[in-house]
């Protein structure tokens, strides 16, 4: 029966480099992978696949069984032909003529693919538990083999103060670019504004760490201990798969398109400053617009919990904000973000269904557009006359 934690092979070349597993023969110009039972596999590329590494006792065994007398088995069979071109070409043996490599040689190693994002703007009181909190929503992050922690840097100034940059690397080169499009000139923290405005998310620039040569061959003993930190990060790659509300299936309903934001505001603040309302619902907007089409927002003015509504065009746009605003800190307070189900009935002060759940019409957006069209007409009237 096959072992059920082991790790299976990596099928493309872009994952050879960052399995501790595989390494590259020069000497053969194949791929070799050193599974954990100790077998050795090579990877063939006609069969585009893992083979076993043929034991060369057991060749030099089956040679001399079936070796003809006057014939060298071990000579490639062109060898002949090589010779009589050198003879025609003036008698140059192989020392003296330019060697040329075999195609194999000349196929460059593939290059390990990025899987970092460099980070600025922070906010200087930044911890490492919260960036990890935010930038693990597009991606497991890597950790560190000796310790488990995650592979987060905050990089600090010559007084060894914070100042605003991270370097976070992941798991898989995937949530690089996940990580640009939903975290890229966001609030780190929600209506928060960094030290040089919104956060800004690149990817890690390591060309001057590329190695030039092949890395040293490491031991038994760490290769047992790469591996079976592969194993914990690939066992949590399923756990984010599964937590991933992409993955969920959709109902067909229309609430599918709809978020619920708890914690966006408090009733006091609305109380001081009234005028917050419409700035929360801009700030929203702003921050969700990124991820696809909003179609409206709508602030509960009423309910304790500071719930606000967004309606998107798509509902793949909708689970894209639940990974996105869940968890994230807005204001001191952490936000919770889910799809609706349309049994919420929230609160908020309108002349219109009051106390009804009414975010699944546009008229209250339509009459919001003519009201403003109304206005810029009279102004433009007033301009005229003037």
């Amino acid at each position: 029966m096959a072992d059920m934690n082991r790790i299976p092979f990596p099928h493309l070349k872009d994952d050879f480099a960052s399995d501790p597993r595989v390494s590259f023969s020069k000497l053969d110009g194949k791929w070799i992978l050193e599974d954990d039972d100790g077998s050795e596999w090579e990877f063939d590329e006609d069969l585009d696949k893992w083979v076993p590494s043929l034991d060369e006792a057991l060749l030099q065994q089956q040679r001399e069984a079936y070796a003809v007398a006057g014939v060298d088995e071990t000579e490639p069979a062109h060898a002949l032909k090589k010779r009589k071109k050198e003879h025609v070409n003036g008698g140059e043996d192989a020392s003296g003529s330019k060697q040329k490599k075999s195609r194999k040689d000349e196929q460059p190693k593939p290059e390990r693919k990025n899987t970092a994002v460099y980070v600025t703007s922070l906010p200087l009181n930044t911890t490492v538990e919260e960036v990890s909190s935010v930038f693990s929503r597009c991606g497991v992050i890597a950790e560190a083999m000796e310790t488990g922690a995650p592979r987060i840097k905050l990089y600090t100034d010559e007084q060894g103060d914070f100042k605003g940059d991270a370097l976070i690397v992941y798991f898989r080169p995937e949530s690089v670019s996940l990580a640009i499009q939903m975290l890229d000139d966001t609030d780190f923290r929600f209506g928060e504004t960094g030290p040089a405005g919104k956060m800004r998310v690149k990817e890690a620039d390591f060309s001057y760490k590329k190695q030039q040569e092949a890395p040293a061959k490491t031991s038994a003993k760490e290769k047992k201990k790469l591996i079976k930190n592969l194993q914990k990060l690939n066992n949590k790659l399923a756990d984010w798969d599964d937590d991933d509300p992409s993955v969920l299936p959709d109902t067909g309903s229309k609430f599918d398109k709809v978020v619920i934001l708890k914690h966006m505001f408090t009733l006091e603040e609305l109380v001081e400053d009234p005028a917050a309302i419409l700035d929360i619902k801009e700030d929203i907007r702003d921050e969700c617009s990124k991820l696809g089409e909003v179609t409206n927002v709508v602030l509960f003015d009423k309910e304790e919990d500071g719930i606000a509504s967004i309606r998107f065009g798509n509902a793949e746009a909708a689970k894209a904000c639940v990974r996105l605003m869940a968890g994230r800190h807005f204001d001191g307070r952490i936000v919770e973000a889910y799809i609706a189900d349309g049994s919420e009935k929230f609160k908020k002060t309108s002349e219109k269904k009051k106390g009804m759940f009414d975010y699944d019409d546009d008229e209250g957006d339509e009459e919001e557009k003519r009201l403003d069209e109304f206005g810029a007409w009279l102004e433009q009237d007033h301009g005229d006359a003037s």
